[in-house]
């Protein structure tokens, strides 16, 4: 089993990567919130990552490796997730063509980043459990 590539911390990355473009997004957005014209963008990745994780978990083999000579027979991973930006540019809420809500975007932000600090946490937790386990052996 690889620690640091295995379907548990690449997800976590994925997450992380995928919450930090967004919160990008968001902070674009509020920035250009009294712009003309301007149309709020926002990133799509929970999907893809959802659907990754479940045909990882769907097509994987656990089987232990007893001896050395075995052969060693991995869960597949998850490559190929790309955090997509979009842009909505199908409404107006002003007359000016913007589309940006502030009141939305605060609390997107707030959702955004509560979580992104739970998983920090869990990737610090992932990590601090190895450590200790290698600690204590």
């Amino acid at each position: 089993m690889d620690l640091f590539s295995g379907v548990v911390p690449v997800a976590l990355k994925h997450s992380l990567d995928g919450t930090l473009l967004r919160h990008k997004a968001i902070a674009h957005n509020i920035a250009n919130v009294n712009t003309p014209k301007f149309k709020r963008v926002d990133v799509e990745f929970k999907s893809q990552l959802k659907a990754a994780i479940s045909q990882s978990t769907e097509n994987s083999v656990h089987t232990p490796k007893t001896r050395l000579g075995h052969i060693p027979i991995d869960p597949p991973r998850l490559g190929g997730i790309t955090p997509r930006i979009y842009q909505q540019s199908d409404t107006s809420l002003r007359i000016d063509q913007n589309n940006v809500d502030i009141d939305v975007e605060m609390g997107t932000l707030a959702v955004n980043t509560m979580e992104y600090n739970v998983l920090v946490r869990m990737i610090t937790d992932y990590y601090q459990k190895i450590t200790m386990v290698i600690r204590t052996r």
